[in-house]
């Protein structure tokens, strides 16, 4: 392992959070060995080729870093130091709290969490029988609550939780308050885990209760306009996916991002529009400025675009103790706390086999390729373009590189970002709390073969320029 070290024995104490600016060049000593110890990158990007340009790098910009007091212009140094790397998901996060931390908000700030003796029947009762209710007031359900607004006096009015699966919270307490003047309405929402609370503009849109933040949907009384409360809140949602149609024989999928709740707002748009999408011969699926995420919700459209089978590289996971505590924090320890000890055993078991290789890559399914296989090509679409830019990047490439593997597939616009070798983003704290470094800890096995996606991106099938590339895009398809 090719290893730089600059500086030994620097013991740091980060007095940011105290109003004093972190000492840079101790901080940039942190940053390079968390760099050096887990990027997953680190093999790739400095060998013996190129060990000596490294190291006159770093050392140009620690001597930059040891002249520097101020913390905006040493996250500058040490962010520019990293780009030696030319890896755009290992990054710094440079993010100095103006406001005291949550740690210091929950331990300061008393939240009373109101209550109401009304019961679900009273409740019931209630709206049953008031002669001049506000609009405001009903029954109203989210995933998460079943809640009943009144009226407390002219100008407040409560949402009494019924029931919830929110562990924090039970029936008869107050989710939310409500203030009115003249036709507005204010609401205050107190958190899930009861340590604070936020004011909101608050709107009723025939039976969506739109808190800003949530949505809730009126069951009771019955309204008689009601909306579908998926499509309003991913109307609100600007990462949301959409399908549109053009004419009778296009349509066109919009992919911002496959982050969030992309997976359970695709499913729904499939659900709605199956019958529809089932006999249309041209698809767009645009994934222009599609910023990452999950590529897993663009696999939803798999038995759509199949042909043949579909190779999909595996990724190797440079482990370490700091990579596997970290990841593990990250991504693993809600589900893994949340099992019952029996079915923890299974979990356990695979923890030591990463562990055991500590040191090492390990790839979890120990082989380089897996085939996708399914039994059948539908008739339909005939034809699929994917819309890419050199703002498409990570799972939004990945999608890509499996799904132009299919006959029915032609990519089109321009090189994407390229920004795909090395992925599952972990965020290492540093002693100074404003920075935290985001790296890598996966490499894509592809590496082995000589592709690469960061190095240029994606290159498309047809390249696309000027204005209206959808329109280009339906014209290309048509003539297949």
């Amino acid at each position: 392992m090719t290893k730089i070290t600059l500086v030994l024995g620097i013991v740091f104490w980060c007095n940011s959070v105290f109003g004093q600016p972190c000492k840079c060049d101790s901080l940039f000593i942190e940053t390079q060995k968390i760099v050096e110890n887990n990027y997953a990158g680190w093999f790739d990007k400095v060998n013996s080729t190129n060990l000596n340009t490294y190291k006159n790098w770093t050392k140009t910009y620690y001597e930059l870093s040891a002249k520097t007091t101020s913390d905006s212009i040493c996250f500058a140094t040490l962010q520019q130091w990293i780009t030696f790397f030319k890896d755009s998901h290992l990054k710094l996060k440079f993010n100095k709290p103006r406001y005291p931390s949550k740690q210091t908000i929950q331990v300061n700030k008393n939240i009373e969490i109101l209550t109401s003796a009304l019961t679900e029947k009273q409740i019931e009762n209630y709206l049953a029988n008031q002669k001049n209710l506000d609009p405001i007031e009903g029954i109203y359900i989210s995933s998460s609550y079943t809640l009943g607004i009144t009226k407390i006096n002219e100008h407040l009015f409560y949402a009494t939780i019924l029931t919830t699966t929110n562990s924090n919270w039970k029936a008869g307490e107050v989710k939310l308050t409500i203030e009115k003047n003249n036709n507005t309405y204010k609401g205050t929402f107190y958190q899930g885990d009861k340590t604070d609370t936020s004011q909101h503009l608050v709107k009723l849109v025939d039976n969506i209760l739109d808190f800003d933040i949530i949505f809730f949907e009126k069951i009771s009384p019955n309204v008689t306009t009601k909306r579908d409360i998926k499509e309003y809140e991913m109307s609100k949602d600007k990462y949301a996916p959409s399908i549109t149609f053009k004419g009778n024989d296009m349509a066109v999928f919009t992919f911002p991002s496959f982050q969030n709740n992309s997976y359970e707002q695709l499913e729904y748009l499939l659900k709605k529009n199956k019958k529809q999408l089932e006999t249309i011969p041209y698809w767009t699926i645009d994934l222009s400025n599609n910023s990452g995420g999950d590529y897993e919700v663009g696999m939803q459209l798999l038995k759509y675009f199949y042909t043949k089978p579909i190779i999909e590289y595996k990724a190797e996971m440079r482990m370490t103790p700091q990579n596997f505590d970290t990841w593990f924090n990250a991504y693993i320890k809600e589900i893994y706390e949340n099992l019952y000890t029996k079915n923890k055993k299974e979990y356990n078991d695979y923890f030591d086999s990463m562990k055991a290789n500590y040191g090492k890559f390990f790839n979890t399914s120990g082989k380089a390729i897996d085939t996708i296989t399914l039994e059948k090509t539908l008739p339909f679409p005939k034809k699929i373009g994917i819309l890419i830019n050199k703002n498409t990047v990570s799972s939004g490439e990945l999608f890509t590189v499996i799904a132009r593997q299919s006959d029915k597939v032609i990519v089109f616009g321009e090189n994407s970002g390229g920004m795909m070798d090395y992925g599952n983003i972990v965020q290492y704290k540093t002693t100074c709390t404003a920075l935290k470094v985001q790296l890598p800890i996966n490499r894509q096995l592809w590496l082995n073969t000589g592709f690469s996606v960061d190095k240029e991106g994606i290159k498309p099938t047809i390249y696309l320029t000027g204005e209206n590339w959808l329109t280009q895009v339906y014209q290309a398809l048509k003539k297949e």
